[in-house]
């Protein structure tokens, strides 16, 4: 029996697998998932803003100077301010989006460190804590990234179509106005 007992004993503590190999294709499939997710929403950001700049842009070129405002008369100035109030709503739509982004990429950037935690437990071999609940809850929020993604590159999508054309309105009524050299 003490023979078999020690024939035995080498495979049961070989074939259990310690607390951290037990969770590294989990931690690496994190890894993988948060490190593409944190791509999609910088590269997002970063359009975004891209894109902001530009119709800031265009408002600096069509915006006529408040004495120049104050110049125009009848037709002129209804169609000119009507196509600012316009550009401007249109524009404001990026506000909400821009919001939304911050405060999730704040709150992602405090998490990535639990992210980082648990790469480096594995790398070195341990992990602290409950494993399980720190992965869930992990992968949750790289869900909700790729979703909260989607809903804004849909809601820029919108903006973007709607400010587009109150730019183009407000190009057009900017020449009828625009001072002559």
């Amino acid at each position: 029996m003490k023979n078999l007992l020690l024939l035995v004993l080498p495979f049961v503590l070989f074939s259990c697998k310690s607390g951290v190999e037990a969770h590294k294709a989990a931690i690496e499939e994190l890894g993988t998932n948060w490190d593409a997710a944190t791509t999609a929403v910088t590269g997002f950001a970063e359009a975004l803003t891209a894109e902001v700049n530009s119709f800031n842009a265009v408002k600096e070129a069509t915006m006529l100077t408040e004495d120049a405002q104050k110049m125009l008369k009848g037709d002129a100035a209804a169609k000119y301010t009507e196509a600012v109030n316009a550009f401007n709503t249109a524009t404001a739509g990026y506000g909400a989006i821009q919001t939304e982004l911050n405060d999730f990429v704040t709150m992602w950037t405090e998490k990535a460190a639990a992210v980082t935690a648990l790469k480096d437990g594995l790398a070195a071999g341990k992990i602290e804590g409950d494993v399980n609940a720190q992965i869930t809850e992990l992968s949750g929020l790289v869900t909700k990234a790729n979703e909260s993604l989607a809903a804004w590159q849909a809601k820029q999508a919108e903006v973007k179509a709607a400010s587009e054309a109150a730019a183009e309105t407000l190009k057009a009524a900017y020449e009828m106005v625009k001072p002559k050299k």
